[in-house]
This record gives C-alpha cells, structure tokens and sequence, in this order.
C-alpha cells in the first residue's frame, strides 16, 4: 500500500553560514558541558543524601527516611534538567522519542516521591513531640513557616474565643 520514501538528508553545509555553524558547535558544546554537570551532580546529590540518612538510621532518627527521599528528589530534578538539555543535542527523532521517555519517567518518579514526602511531613507536622520534629536541613521550609503560623493563629483565635464567651464580673464572685 504505503512505501517508506526516505526524505534527502539536510547536511550543515547545505543551510548554514559559517558564522551560524560556529555558534551552532558553541551552543552544542555548551549544552553537553552543562548536560555532563548536572548529571554529575545528580549523582553526588544522590549518594551524598543516600550515605547521611544511612549514618542517620544507625543513630535512630526518625526523618532519615525524609533525608533520602529529599535528597532522591532533588538529585532527580538536576538529572531532568539534563535530559532535557539532552534534547538539544539530539541529532534525530529517535533520540528525541528516548529523552521523552526519559523525561516522562523521571518526572513520574519525582512527583511520586513529592507525594511521598508530603504524606511524611504531615504526619511530622501532627505530632508535638521532640522525637517526631521534622528536620530543618539548614533553612526552614516554607510550607512548614505556614503550617506553624497557621497552628499558632488557630490557638491565639481559640483563645481569644474563650476569653470573649467567659461571662463578665464573674471573676470576683467566685463562680
């Protein structure tokens, strides 16, 4: 029915000048560097926060399991931004089909890890105890400022709410 006709191949020395192909190396060499650094620093990301929650599981904290998955997010997210730099350098649509692929899984596999970690952080936040605080890792997380301002606004209005329904001049008699 349908044939398969191969379309000519475009080569750089067809379309491109010579200053628009040494902008065109420039900006692919830039994109593999960078491609090499993040996924570099993924790694490092990756087995530094594996290595800590290891140490800290020996120690019985309780939020090592917070530390790794924190760590495997973020350590993900730099690889995303290189799989996604990889996409500038694909010379075809085959690579380009397998960075999407790529892209689609490890996106999938951080947003499962997010919804992980926000499951754990509520339960942190639930609890009043010292042995159930969720760790600060050097800065305070935004969402746990507002859900400490949030629970302290409740009990400073409930207060407040007692302290406006006791019936006045009751203090002296003795009831």
């Amino acid at each position: 029915m349908y044939s398969y006709i191969p379309l000519p191949l475009l080569l750089e020395e067809d379309y491109m000048s010579n200053t628009t192909r040494i902008v065109h190396l420039f900006v692919m060499d830039v994109a593999k560097l960078s491609m090499y650094i993040l996924e570099l620093l993924s790694v490092i990301i990756i087995v530094y926060s594996t290595f800590r929650a290891f140490y800290k599981l020996f120690k019985h904290q309780s939020y090592a399991r917070v530390y790794l998955l924190h760590g495997q997010s973020v350590g993900l997210t730099f690889k995303l931004g290189a799989e996604i730099l990889r996409t500038v350098v694909a010379r075809n649509i085959n690579d380009i089909w397998e960075v999407a692929l790529l892209i689609v899984i490890k996106a999938a596999m951080v947003l499962l890890i997010e919804w992980e970690l926000k499951g754990i952080e509520a339960s942190y936040v639930n609890h009043d105890s010292e042995e159930h605080k969720m760790p600060s890792h050097g800065f305070e997380n935004p969402r746990h400022v507002y859900l400490k301002k949030l629970k302290d606004k409740i009990t400073k209005n409930s207060r407040k709410f007692e302290e406006s329904t006791e019936p006045k001049g009751t203090e002296n008699i003795g009831i």
